[in-house]
């Protein structure tokens, strides 16, 4: 009687354990967008879909977004101002640096910051507290000033500075090297990948700050 008992509190105890460990992985991973800024910013976000969809962030203020169990190609990127418009946020997009994403690729993330097409917004990402995944971080200050010839600012809405070199290149440029010096830890140029895109386990949680 005690050996049945035990038996059937051991097939109990396993499979509690096994419905976590599937609750884990099948968890879904949520982004939290913080706008630090200390002005109303749009944030943007799309994925292999086209799929545009656009929050207006006042200074201080957060929008967290759930993406799944399965996010290949999301891409997170911001603009100054409140309109959180769709046609605008596509506009700004090759006018921004990116927070780029794939979520449970064989129960992996990877992510990224790019600045291969531009820089406009100091951009992070962080996993969420208590993960030992590292965190990515680019910021520019005066960008009028950082923005030489041949590279050239944007203008409205992302009001960024371009990367000319950045999307041919396949190697280092003086003007790819530009975006990289100023920002170490972003893409500067296509194939720049090289320590440069972190992987966690999925069903890890996210935070993307504007202005970190």
């Amino acid at each position: 009687m005690k050996n049945s008992v035990r038996i059937m509190a051991l097939a109990l105890l396993m499979s509690v354990v096994c419905w976590f460990a599937i609750g884990l992985v099948d968890a879904d991973t949520q982004i939290n967008i913080v706008n630090q800024c200390s002005q109303t910013i749009s944030a943007c976000q799309t994925d292999q879909t086209g799929q545009i969809t656009s929050y207006a962030l006042g200074s201080g203020a957060s929008q967290l977004i759930d993406v799944g169990t399965s996010w290949p190609g999301g891409v997170i990127w911001g603009y100054p101002g409140g309109s959180a418009d769709s046609a605008d946020c596509n506009t700004a997009k090759p006018q921004a640096d990116l927070a780029e994403f794939t979520i449970g690729a064989n129960n992996q993330d990877s992510y990224d910051i790019s600045n291969v097409n531009a820089y406009n917004l100091p951009l992070q990402i962080a996993p969420s507290s208590g993960s030992t995944c590292g965190s990515l971080s680019c910021t520019i200050n005066n960008l009028n000033s950082f923005c030489q010839s041949p590279n050239t600012l944007t203008g409205a809405p992302g009001d960024g500075c371009y990367n000319v070199d950045g999307p041919p290149s396949t190697s280092p440029t003086t003007n790819t090297e530009q975006f990289d010096n100023a920002c170490p830890e972003a893409i500067s140029y296509s194939t720049d990948t090289t320590g440069k895109v972190l992987g966690c386990q999925t069903g890890t949680n996210y935070e993307v700050v504007f202005c970190p």
